[in-house]
C-alpha cells in the first residue's frame, strides 16, 4: 500500500448576484458527523504486569503536545489474537506474529520512513521485521522471548546451551504435583492453544532453521519431541494447568518451588528483590541445535488505515511517535513511583535501554538479550490466523500424549505415613494406571489434603482446556 494522504478538496464556488455587490465564496465541505479531529481511539496490548501506566504515561505525554486532542483508551482488544481492529480505532498495539496477516487484510497503514521519529535507535530485529518494500507497517513498541530463568550460582543450567543440556541439568520426572514441593525441576506454562502453537513453531525453527517458521499441517515430531521434554521437566500438572495469575509460577519460582522457570522478561517483576539479586537468565535453548538465532516477539504500533478517510492519519501518526519516544516508554515501563518495581518490559528502543539502565541495573542483561543473540522477529505468513486456530489443539494433544511420569491424585483421605500410603495409595491409583510409591501430604504439593502418585495423567481432560497465549 502506498503512503495515504488526505486531500481537502475545494468545492466550485456558487456565484450569488446580489442586488448591492457580487460575492465570490469558496465553500468547503464539512466532515461527516463523528469525524471530529479532537479525539482518537487506541487500543494498547492488554497483557503487560500493570497496564495503568502505560495508559497514564501515554495520556501525559500527548497531553503535552496536543492538549485539545483527547485519548480515549479502548478496553475491547485483545492484542490481535483473536480480534481485527475495530473500525473506530485510529491506533492499536498488537503482536506482531500477526503482522503479515493484519498487513494483508488491509488494516496497517504504511509509513514512510521520515515519518517515524528516531527511527534508527528502534532495535533492529524488530525494525526489520516490520519493513515491506520500503515502508514501515508498524513500529517497535516492546518485545518479549521465552527466557529460562535460574539461579546465577547454578553453574550447569549457565552452561547448558541446548535443550539436552537443560534437561541433563535438571532431570525429568521429578515431581508430580502442580507446585514443585522444593527447589526441583522446571515450572513453564504449557497450557493455552496459542502458547502450545507459538512454542511448537520456536521449538521448528530452532530444529531447521528455517525462518519464518513454515505453516504446514503436518505436525514435525522433532519440534513436538522438544515440547514433551520440557513438560517431562516440569509436572504433567504444573505445566497443563491454567494457573489464575500470569506470573504465579514465577511467583512460586521465587518463593523456591522449581530449580528454573520459563517466562518473558516482565516475570522478574513480580520476583522478590532478594530473588533478582541472584537472578540469571537467557533465551531458553528450545531445541539441541545451537546455530540458529532465538525468535523474539514484538508488541507493535500501527495506524489503522480507517484513520486517512475521517481525517485523523496526520494526529494518529504523531501519536505513535509520542507512544514510542524513549521518555513515555521510560515513564510506562519504570517504577511507577520513587523506589518502586519496573515492570522489566524488554523495551525497543536503544536509548531506552540505557535510560532504564541508570534506574535499574538488571535492563543491562535485558539489552544484552539482544545485542549478544541477535534474534529474529516472530512474525509468521499471512494465514497465520487460520493455521493457528486449525492446529493449536492438534499440537497440545500430541505434547500431552504418551506423558510417562505420573500425576498425584487426592487420596480422600489423610495419609500420615508409608504405611498409610501402602494401604490407601494402591486403590486411589486403580483407575489410572498404579501407584508410583510416591504420596505428600505437605503443600503446596498437597493443598488441603494428601495425594498419591499414579503412572497415568488424565490426559484426554487435560487437552480439552482453553486458554490462550
Amino acid at each position: 500500500m502506498g503512503l495515504g494522504r488526505v486531500v481537502a478538496s475545494v468545492g466550485r464556488s456558487a456565484r450569488t448576484i446580489c442586488c448591492v455587490a457580487l460575492a465570490c465564496l469558496l465553500w468547503l465541505p464539512a466532515a461527516p458527523p463523528g469525524w471530529a479531529q479532537d479525539r482518537l481511539t487506541v487500543a494498547l496490548y492488554p497483557y503487560v504486569p500493570r497496564l495503568a501506566q502505560f495508559e497514564s504515561a501515554i495520556r501525559d505525554a500527548w497531553a503535552a503536545k496536543h492538549p485539545d486532542v483527547a485519548l480515549t483508551f479502548a478496553d475491547d482488544w485483545d492484542g490481535g489474537y483473536s480480534d481485527n481492529p475495530n473500525d473506530a480505532y485510529d491506533v492499536f498495539v498488537f503482536d506482531a506474529m500477526y503482522f503479515h496477516y493484519f498487513r494483508t487484510q488491509g488494516y496497517l497503514d504504511a509509513l514512510a520512513p521520515d515519518e517515524i521519529d528516531d527511527l534508527d535507535d528502534l532495535v533492529a530485529y524488530a525494525r526489520q521485521g516490520l519493513e515491506v518494500d520500503g515502508s514501515y507497517y508498524a513500529v517497535p513498541l516492546l518485545g518479549c522471548g521465552n527466557m529460562l530463568f535460574y539461579h546465577e550460582n547454578n553453574v550447569a543450567l549457565a552452561a547448558a546451551e541446548t535443550l539436552g543440556a537443560v534437561k541433563a541439568a535438571l532431570g525429568t520426572c521429578t515431581y508430580t504435583s502442580q507446585v514443585p514441593p522444593g527447589p526441583m525441576g522446571l515450572t513453564v506454562d504449557m497450557a493455552g492453544g496459542t502458547t502450545n502453537a507459538t512454542l511448537y513453531l520456536d521449538a521448528l525453527h530452532s530444529d531447521s532453521g528455517t525462518y519464518p517458521p513454515p505453516l504446514t499441517p503436518e505436525l514435525d515430531d522433532e519440534a513436538i519431541g522438544d515440547m514433551r521434554d520440557m513438560i517431562r521437566m516440569a509436572s504433567f500438572y504444573n505445566a497443563t494447568a491454567e494457573f489464575p495469575g500470569a506470573y504465579d509460577r514465577q511467583v512460586e519460582f521465587s518463593d523456591g518451588y522449581g530449580e528454573a522457570t520459563v517466562g518473558f522478561t516482565e516475570s522478574l517483576s513480580q520476583m522478590s528483590a532478594e530473588t533478582r539479586a541472584t537472578i540469571a537468565f537467557k533465551p531458553l535453548p528450545i531445541s539441541d541445535q545451537t546455530g540458529n538465532p532465538p525468535l523474539f516477539y514484538a508488541d507493535v504500533i500501527a495506524v489503522n488505515t480507517k484513520a486517512e478517510a475521517r481525517g485523523t492519519r496526520a494526529l494518529a501518526v504523531d501519536l505513535v511517535n509520542v507512544m514510542a519516544a524513549t521518555d513515555t516508554v521510560v515513564a510506562a515501563t519504570g517504577p511507577a513511583e520513587p523506589g518502586g518495581t519496573p515492570q522489566y518490559l524488554m523495551v525497543n528502543r536503544t536509548s531506552a535501554f540505557e535510560a532504564l539502565a541508570a534506574i535499574d541495573p538488571l535492563y543491562t542483561p535485558l539489552h544484552k538479550l539482544i545485542t549478544d543473540y541477535d534474534p529474529l522477529l516472530f512474525s509468521l505468513g499471512a494465514d497465520a490466523r487460520t493455521w493457528v486456530a486449525d492446529n493449536k489443539a492438534p499440537i497440545r494433544a500430541a505434547v500431552r500424549a504418551n506423558y510417562a511420569c505420573g500425576c498425584d491424585y487426592p487420596s480422600g483421605q489423610p495419609i500420615a505415613d508409608n504405611d498409610d500410603a501402602q494401604d490407601i495409595c494402591p486403590g486411589v491409583c486403580a483407575d489410572h494406571g498404579a501407584w508410583t510409591g510416591q504420596w505428600t501430604n505437605q503443600p503446596p504439593a498437597a493443598e488441603g489434603g494428601s495425594v498419591c502418585g499414579c503412572t497415568v495423567c488424565p490426559v484426554a481432560q487435560a487437552a480439552q482446556a482453553t486458554g490462550a497465549r
